[in-house]
């Protein structure tokens, strides 16, 4: 009943790890392949690259899944990626069980596994693993970061992001981005998640620093759109005037010279569906140079950034028992710009152009200076993407080839890590990072998290490697599959069929109905033998062939890659109705609302759909009753000088243009009135009404198969994002003078 007869025991938390338990810092790069940074033979300055790599090791036969959510998942988990639901990117993820787009709770990630053992947990920049429906603030939250063990995040959800405009989430909740970042005066998403990761560990170290910590740290870069600070770019002037094939010798030889690739390695030829530099017109080719110019300076900048987290934690005397694991590329470089673009989502709603839309439309916002700025969402042409994945066949989306799957990746823990400049070239995956991490801190994988019995690792651990160049590699088997552009990998062996789609050429593919899997020609390479995939001997060893072809279906089945191409089913290609959406078909808005992510809203421009609005109309109406998404690409609905205007931006490079008469100050009835005249992605007939009369109408030549944008957002009186028409952009936000009572938007049949 009393003190003085109780008996008190200080309460010990019994410790789990190690006394010297290091910290963990994982960098993954977006979008960037083995050609491209100095460190390893490229053209492109990657000072913080070079010093991780100085200070430790690096992997020349590192592999990713040659896609962005699928490689990121497996980073996390240890599983492959179709095994835990990511066969494909969340934007277009389905039904099929391998392309879910969701993290089983049965396959935890490391930083849920790292919480549980101890370690404080941070995750800065993209993600790209929540399901696509959930990005709303009002989730469900289990698989945003915070729900997959990270104590705290700060960055975006979705697959890409303005990096002047970005729709940032700090844990569970949007927010806006500061005015400045970098101790600039302008904002950058790099400079942005590089701050607040820096005031993350100084926190940490004030809050918890007997507490070891892991952070993840993705920036956008360099994945489009490709958006620097003009003066980035312009260090790189005329350093890429004589083209991709040019640049990819100059590269090879390098390669060879630092030893990162064998003396008998060969460099494979460009393919014949794509173009040569010398095929470009004169008159297209300034644009294309300062496409890479523009490029070059943005990943430059973004490794940069890495060097202020770095310098952080040496600062804080942390660097020599801090694990870094620096991983150039979630994939090879991405030939999704096509024939160089200012506007890279064109090539996921499958929509084809001209080089000549894109230089007139870019001529009109101010011409060659404006890209990489906040007025375009530009990419460069794909035979920079090949250039960037030297010596190997392909790019990004393909993983048949390493082009799209050999991504370096250099480790540094001065503690235990001896410095040593040969690489090393046993054959890994990016799966292998959970199981070393366990190995290194001499924990087992729990059998149960969270409640939820665990699903078994895939991955084999690099820790033997650290200390021993020669040693002999652990990784027998490992299966790509992305799209169904698949390859296996056995003992010193690789076979693969590139599928159904290149990646660097815009459009349908023709014949993409008929395709089967089973009809595709397979290509065999004994890579022990052949570094780059240069030779394929399929028709020397028919039976080696015919041997990991049946291999392939095993790992398929086990891993749950069953269809073959099932990703490909909600794409533009197959069934866009299909892909993720909202499951509603009618949404009422009593009052004015922001910052709702695309993926969430009604899908204005791509199925037909009526928006119904009151407004109150001032005397002098100008501003913004509706936008859908932002500059690169969206629908948008405002008043200027009192006449009411609808505007389609179709990425750019077509805009539709629809105005009526002044309208007369009151409260009003507003219709707008979309009408698909035949399919998804062909014509939509715009109608505009007022108080049931009507007042404009017009035709938008094409309308959008997936979505504008991943990142953007849908907004009534206003446009946060960034502007979708240029007629009110120096005035943008450009928030609507009146005011506007109920919004109701249903779709209707065609």
């Amino acid at each position: 009943m009393t003190i003085e007869t109780s008996t008190y025991q200080k309460r010990v938390d019994p410790r789990r790890l190690p006394e010297d338990a290091p910290n963990i810092l994982v960098i993954l790069i977006d979008d960037v392949g083995n050609g491209l940074p100095t460190t390893y033979g490229g053209e492109i300055h990657t000072p913080t690259l070079d010093r991780v790599a100085g200070s430790g090791i690096s992997y020349n036969r590192f592999h990713t899944t040659a896609m962005c959510s699928p490689t990121r998942a497996a980073i996390l988990t240890g599983r492959n990626h179709t095994r835990v639901g990511n066969g494909q990117i969340s934007a277009i993820a389905n039904d099929f069980d391998g392309f879910s787009g969701i993290i089983p709770k049965s396959s935890a990630t490391m930083a849920e596994v790292l919480k549980a053992y101890g370690y404080n947990t941070a995750a800065f920049g993209k993600w790209h693993n929540t399901p696509e429906d959930q990005i709303t603030s009002k989730g469900p939250f289990d698989y945003w970061p915070t729900g997959y063990g990270f104590e705290y995040f700060y960055g975006f959800l979705a697959g890409e992001a303005s990096q002047f405009e970005p729709t940032m989430v700090r844990n569970t909740t949007f927010v806006d981005h500061p005015e400045t970042s970098g101790g600039n005066d302008h904002y950058h998403l790099s400079e942005d998640i590089a701050d607040d990761a820096i005031t993350w560990l100084r926190e940490q170290k004030a809050y918890a620093p007997d507490k070891p910590w892991f952070v993840y740290w993705a920036p956008g870069a360099s994945h489009g759109p490709h958006q620097v600070m003009k003066e980035w770019a312009d260090k790189y002037k005329g350093k890429f005037d004589d083209g991709w094939d040019a640049y990819r010798a100059r590269v090879f030889e390098n390669q060879k010279k630092l030893g990162w690739i064998p003396e008998d390695a060969k460099l494979t030829p460009r393919a014949e569906t794509m173009a040569s530099w010398e095929s470009i017109p004169e008159s297209e080719k300034p644009f294309q140079r300062r496409l890479m110019e523009v490029f070059a300076g943005f990943t430059e900048h973004a490794d940069t950034q890495v060097g202020r987290i770095v310098d952080e934690i040496e600062a804080a005397g942390d660097l020599e028992n801090t694990i870094i694991f620096y991983i150039w590329g979630d994939n090879g470089s991405s030939s999704e710009g096509l024939y160089g673009t200012i506007s890279e989502q064109l090539a996921q709603n499958g929509i084809p152009t001209q080089i000549s839309e894109h230089i007139d439309a870019l001529n009109e916002l101010g011409g060659l200076d404006v890209l990489g700025s906040e007025l375009t969402d530009n990419m460069y042409h794909a035979g920079w993407a090949w250039a960037g994945s030297t010596p190997y066949q392909g790019t990004k989306l393909q993983g048949a080839y390493f082009g799209g799957t050999r991504n370096p990746m250099a480790v540094s823990w001065p503690k235990s890590i001896k410095a040593d400049p040969i690489p090393r070239s046993q054959f890994h995956h990016c799966i292998d990072l959970v199981p070393t991490i366990y190995e290194l801190l001499d924990i087992q994988y729990p059998k149960v998290v969270n409640g939820f019995t665990q699903d078994a690792i895939d991955g084999v651990s690099l820790a033997y490697s650290f200390n021993d160049s020669d040693a002999e590699g652990q990784r027998s088997t490992q299966f790509f599959d992305i799209m169904a552009s698949r390859g296996i990998y056995h003992e010193g062996w690789f076979a693969s069929a590139p599928g159904p789609r290149t990646p660097w050429v815009g459009g349908i593919p023709k014949g993409i109905r008929e395709w089967s899997p089973l009809t595709d020609q397979w290509e065999l390479y004994h890579i022990e033998e052949d570094w780059s995939q240069a030779n394929d001997v399929s028709a020397e060893y028919p039976e080696k062939l015919e041997e990991l072809k049946a291999l392939f279906l095993t790992e398929s089945a086990k891993n749950k890659n069953l269809p073959i191409g099932g990703g490909l089913w909600s794409t533009a290609l197959y069934h866009p109705e299909d892909a993720p959406a909202p499951d509603r078909t009618e949404w009422i808005f009593n009052h004015p609302i922001t910052n709702m992510p695309e993926s969430t809203a009604p899908k204005l421009g791509k199925v037909s759909s009526s928006v119904e609005m009151e407004v109150h109309v001032p005397e002098n109406a100008n501003g913004v009753l509706y936008a859908l998404a932002g500059m690169g690409g969206g629908v948008t609905c405002f008043f200027k000088d009192n006449k009411l205007n609808y505007e389609f931006n179709l990425f750019m490079v077509r805009r539709t243009k629809i105005q009526s008469e002044a309208i007369a100050a009151g409260n009003r009835k507003i219709e707008v009135e979309s009408k698909l005249v035949d399919k998804i992605g062909g014509p939509m007939d715009i109608i505009i009404r007022v108080d049931g009369k009507e007042v404009a109408s017009g035709r938008v030549p094409n309308g959008m198969s997936l979505h504008f944008t991943s990142n953007a957002t849908f907004d009534i009186g206003t446009d946060r994002d960034s502007p979708v028409s240029l007629d009110y952009f120096e005035e943008a936000p450009y928030t609507f003078n009146g005011s506007i009572g109920k919004t109701s938007i249903k779709y209707s049949g065609r």
